[in-house]
This record gives C-alpha cells, structure tokens and sequence, in this order.
C-alpha cells in the first residue's frame, strides 16, 4: 500500500481518531441537537394545539355571540311589539275618554239650551202677561185691578200650555 501512497498506520490513527471524533460527537453533541430539536418539535406542536384551540374556542365564542345576538334582537322586536300594543291600548282608552267627555259636553249643553229654553219661555210669559194686561187695561179704561188682569192671563195661558215649538198644545 506504501506504492499506491497509502501509510497504513497513519491510515490506522486517521480511522481511529474519526471514530473517536465520531463517538464524542454523538455523545456530546448529537444526543442534545437531537434533544433540542425534539424540544423545539415539541413546542411547535404544542403552539399548533394551542393555536387550534384558540381558533376551536374563537368559534365557540362567536356562535355564543351570535346567539345572544339573537336573543337580544328577538327580546328587542318583543319589546317594539308590546310597546306598540301598549300605545294602540292607550291610543284607545284616550279616544274612549274623550269620546266620554264629548258626550258629557253634549248633554250639558242639552241641559243647558233646555234651561235657556225654559227661561226664554218664562221671560215670554211674562212679557206677553204685561202686554196683555196693558192691552187690557186701555180697551177697558184703566179700571181693572192689576191683581186680577194678570190672574186671568196667567189662567188664559195656562190653559193654552203652548209646546216646545211655540206651537199651542194639540194643534
């Protein structure tokens, strides 16, 4: 081998020190890159794992979000339809009351042109009383007791009751 270049136990010391290289490098430093590279394995998955349950839960939580979401808006258009049953009902009870007191007005103002009705008859009375006993007094001469003219009007017109028209009785 010496021909060919080769120096055997040169050769012999090289191969002994590559192994030994060889094996102190797999005990000192293949063993702890292995180790830091199952480390940082194990780290990347367990990111993974986590990121995967964040996303597993950011979706749990925007389902839960949107349910809530929908019970706030079907609580919402519950709320707008009581509401606006409340305000028809209220709308109804206003027009009731009012349509109440219009007829209370009514039957007020009734009472009182039947009132004005009745004095304005009475004044009529009255006024016709006098005329006629004036009437009377200057066809006669002026002799008759006033007492007693204004006794029989009074029994004239009694008798005659005229109606709620003007109109006599029966006529």
């Amino acid at each position: 081998m010496e021909k060919l270049g080769i120096n055997l136990p040169w050769l012999l010391a090289q191969l002994i020190n590559f192994i030994l290289v060889l094996v102190i490098l797999r005990m000192l430093v293949y063993k702890p890159v292995l180790a830091m590279f199952e480390t940082r394995k194990q780290k990347i998955q367990e990111s993974l794992d986590t990121a995967e349950k964040v996303k597993a839960d950011a979706a749990q939580q925007q389902k839960e979000f949107d349910r809530k979401l929908d019970d706030a808006r079907r609580e919402a258009q519950a709320a707008a339809a009581s509401a606006q049953q409340a305000a028809e009902k209220e709308r109804q009870r206003i027009i009731a009351e009012a349509q109440q007191d219009a007829e209370k007005i009514r039957v007020a103002a009734r009472g009182e042109l039947d009132y004005e009705r009745k004095q304005m008859v009475s004044e009529l009375r009255h006024q016709v009383i006098e005329l006629s006993m004036l009437g009377a007094q200057r066809v006669i001469g002026g002799n008759l007791d006033e007492r007693k003219s204004r006794q029989l009007v009074e029994n004239f017109l009694n008798e005659v009751d005229f109606g709620p028209n003007g109109q006599k009785a029966g006529a």
